[in-house]
């Protein structure tokens, strides 16, 4: 048995209004289409992001490696700012972690995220160690699918996803570049995941994965020589609206669930009209797409580590009660869907 026994979040301490950042985004642009990249930003569903640079950083031209410096320096103390304050919450040592599983897609360093972790935290020297790098938005799964294993093995791991989104700003006006603009921010989250005799909280049940491998170039996070460059196609909704339900269904039915049964959902708020489009197709209520809802209002579109921020909430607002049920869902380059199922105590 695996349960999620921690959860906690961080965000930098530079925070934004969605005005001002699409106000920061047109100064940097020659001869904008001032109008039209407004409308975006506005029907984007954020109003406030945050952000590890300022207003100042893409006033001269930065490389990639410029910006990968940045991650570096930026991304470990954030990162850890979220571990420790989980552990703390959740009066847990270092030291009693036996798996660590770091999650980015936004940066790159050799030696990686979790041995700068684990030396920074002080952990032992036969923690088991793994990245997950490279997912984007559904990165949290892969890594919350190696902690369920170890969990059951009886231990007890710990997931970590940190992305910087804001350090590979585009300043170009295609409409797939400013949506991504509109929407990407910064952001931390870890969650433990623990197999040891004592540990409480929901459960997790089970993993669902479909990939449509005919849809690899509709979301795309590409290397150039001036950062990663984002591309979301317009039609992924569209793509998402006539995949998804069947998708949950085989997943609950092997469970001998159907979506009514499942009260609570956290849907990676990929955008707000992802997150209408699968509301819709699954026949969610609003106030079960609520909390997605509000974590790209606050906090905009953190890739890998959104969907822990959307379970935060859910964890603490909703109060889910004793044999409630929970689908987590977030969707990637593929495209890719993926789905935790999982159960309160």
């Amino acid at each position: 048995m695996s349960r999620i026994t921690a959860l906690h979040s961080a965000v930098p301490d530079q925070r934004y209004t969605q005005a001002e950042i699409c106000a920061q985004f047109l100064a940097y642009l020659d001869q904008p289409r001032t109008r039209a990249i407004e409308t975006i930003f506005q029907r984007a569903g954020v109003g406030t992001r945050y952000s590890v640079i300022d207003g100042t950083y893409y006033q001269m031209e930065r490389t990639t490696e410029d910006r990968n410096n940045e991650y570096v320096r930026e991304a470990i103390p954030l990162a850890q700012q979220a571990v420790c304050a989980g552990l703390r919450a959740a009066k847990i040592a270092p030291i009693a972690i036996d798996d660590l599983i770091a999650v980015s897609c936004t940066g790159w360093t050799i030696p990686g995220l979790d041995l700068h972790l684990a030396g920074r935290l002080g952990m032992r020297a036969d923690l088991r160690r793994a990245c997950v790098l490279g997912m984007g938005c559904y990165g949290a799964f892969p890594a919350l699918l190696r902690a369920h294993e170890a969990a059951r093995q009886g231990r007890r791991a710990l997931v970590v996803c940190v992305e910087l989104c804001s350090l590979h700003l585009q300043l170009d006006q295609s409409f797939e570049n400013i949506v991504s603009s509109a929407l990407f921010a910064d952001g931390a989250a870890m969650a433990i995941v623990d197999g040891t005799a004592n540990a409480q909280g929901p459960e997790i049940l089970d993993f669902s994965t479909h990939c449509d491998y005919t849809t690899l170039d509709h979301m795309s996070f590409q290397l150039t020589d001036h950062g990663f460059r984002m591309y979301l196609s317009s039609y992924v909704p569209e793509l998402l609206s006539a995949q998804v339900r069947p998708f949950i269904e085989r997943f609950l039915t092997q469970h001998e669930l159907t979506i009514d049964q499942v009260r609570h959902w956290g849907i990676h708020p990929g955008s707000a009209k992802i997150v209408q489009s699968v509301g819709d197709q699954l026949g969610l209520s609003a106030e079960q797409t609520t909390y997605s809802y509000q974590i790209l209002q606050e906090y905009g579109n953190m890739s890998s580590a959104t969907i822990l921020f959307v379970l935060e909430r859910l964890q603490t607002i909703a109060r889910p009660q004793s044999g409630d049920y929970g689908v987590l869902m977030a969707f990637g380059p593929g495209l890719t869907m993926e789905a935790l199922l999982m159960r309160w105590p």
